[in-house]
């Protein structure tokens, strides 16, 4: 892309291995209903239905005491820099939310990252109560010489790259995990965004695959100034794809394996169900990936480009992953 106006390969450098705070337990809970895709308007129809469905049922309101973990990343903070880290969010027993069953829950299964990873951002406070219960406030401009970039991308995650095993050579986690065993991926969120006209920024699900190699974007909630036309940053566009009544189109830069990919919304929710291994499987149909492609990482949360200088909060009350062999 000629812009960085949407997160790209460099991000993973930034939610592998990194923490900082204390570990703490958080939970995390996961079950949806899914539905069937069809396609509209693509010259390539894939071969196989898929489905997602954002709803707009809004989340409980959790009970909170303090926060389990704060952190402070100052104006164009690195990864590596105090405050700007990871906290590993996940229980230390258990169950692991997101995972197969029978899979023991630890603290670096899901991680709440701040993730500045383009080095031009602002200031960037995180307050987590849990997994399931964080916001942050950003302060960002949008750098003039690369008006649209993305600066951070704030974030909750599932990663099943801790997961990776000695005889993949560390790349891949257990066979559970690649895309031909998983019977079922779905995942449901609520985060909130503040509608300010200045606003460049959305809420996104930004999935790693294949050992960090093929990056999906799946885009639920643009704000006012973000812009949703995917031809300004290079991309292509594949076609319109259908998943239990919401159309997504999607766009591509490159193809295969190495390729980068966003499934856009046709309208914004805040809140609702996505049916990812039914998008995933409409890759492979278009012959995007390979029907064994592995998980990597599964994050929600926002790409911030520009909040006109001032401090906007982000919030996030919920974000599950369910996957079934």
């Amino acid at each position: 892309m000629t812009t960085r106006r949407v997160i790209g390969a460099f991000a993973l450098l930034l939610t592998i291995g990194i923490t900082a705070g204390c570990d703490s337990a958080a939970p995390a809970g996961s079950t949806l209903a899914t539905t069937q895709p069809t396609t509209t308007g693509s010259t390539v129809a894939p071969s196989q239905t898929a489905v997602p469905t954002p709803t707009t049922a809004a989340p409980a309101t959790p009970t909170q005491s303090g926060p389990a973990f704060t952190a402070s990343c100052p104006d164009h903070g690195s990864t590596s820099a105090p405050g700007c880290g990871s906290w590993n969010a996940g229980p230390s027993s258990g169950q692991a939310p997101g995972f197969a069953a029978g899979q023991q829950s630890s603290p670096n299964l899901l991680g709440v990252n701040q993730d500045p990873w383009s080095g031009g951002q602002g200031p960037q406070a995180l307050t987590a109560f849990s997994f399931q219960n964080w916001s942050v406030t950003a302060t960002d401009t949008d750098p003039a010489n690369a008006p649209g970039e993305v600066l951070t991308y704030p974030d909750a995650s599932f990663n099943y790259h801790q997961l990776d095993t000695a005889a993949s050579g560390y790349t891949a986690p257990p066979p559970q995990y690649d895309l031909n065993n998983i019977t079922s991926l779905t995942s449901d969120f609520a985060e909130s965004m503040p509608q300010l006209s200045n606003l460049d920024a959305e809420a996104a699900y930004d999935l790693w695959l294949n050992n960090w190699q093929t990056e999906v974007m799946v885009w639920v909630d643009t704000a006012p100034a973000k812009d949703r036309n995917l031809a300004d940053d290079s991309m292509t566009r594949v076609g319109t794809f259908t998943y239990g009544g919401q159309n997504f189109a999607l766009w591509r830069n490159g193809s295969g394996i190495t390729g980068f990919y966003v499934f856009l919304l046709d309208h914004n929710e805040t809140s609702g169900s996505v049916n990812l291994k039914a998008m995933l499987e409409t890759m492979v149909s278009l012959g995007f990936i390979p029907a064994t492609s592995s998980l990597t990482q599964i994050p929600f949360g926002w790409e911030i480009s520009d909040t006109g200088g001032k401090p906007v909060t982000f919030t996030l009350s919920r974000f599950n992953v369910s996957l079934q062999n």
